[in-house]
């Protein structure tokens, strides 16, 4: 094989894996990438913190959903790279195989993309994620949560979700 051959193998080799590394990101990356961007928001309520709540009030309706913590990513004030950069990450993570579709609701600009990753019966992340013309924010519920609940979170999203 000579030389050129080589190096021509090598950087197709090279751009493979650079493509599916960027395909495999998970909304954990979308979070870590975009949190510490100038006016961003950011809250993780955690297992703790929950577990308080479920102490403080047993009905908590979290609590009853398999819920064990929540991520909130709020981008709607940053700046208008921040907020491209984030709906291109949102697309990388729709097209990400390990994810399946539950809502997809797209009007111009607006965005409403529900996805889930499941672990046999239960669902481990469920990521709601808004990009509007008002509004990007993304909403990341991990636990083990029945398939039965997942519907009533989605229909609740207005409690997740930043208008």
């Amino acid at each position: 094989m000579s030389k050129t051959m080589r190096t021509v193998t090598m950087l197709l080799m090279s751009l493979l894996v650079m493509s599916c590394s960027v395909l495999t990101r998970n909304a954990d990356d979308i979070i870590d990438d975009l949190r510490d961007a100038r006016h961003a928001q950011y809250v993780n309520v955690g297992s703790g913190l929950l577990g308080l709540g479920r102490i403080l009030s047993p009905t908590l309706s979290e609590a009853s959903l398999g819920i064990t913590s929540v991520q909130v990513l709020d981008l709607s004030k940053c700046s208008g790279n921040v907020r491209d950069k984030f709906r291109k990450h949102l697309q990388n993570l729709y097209k990400n195989r390990y994810y399946e579709e539950l809502v997809t609701n797209q009007q111009g600009r607006d965005n409403l993309m529900v996805l889930a990753r499941r672990d046999g019966q239960y669902v481990t992340e469920l990521v709601l994620a808004n990009a509007s013309v008002t509004t990007d924010a993304l909403v990341v519920i991990n636990g083990q949560i029945n398939l039965e609940n997942v519907e009533r979170i989605i229909n609740d999203r207005a409690n997740y979700l930043i208008k």
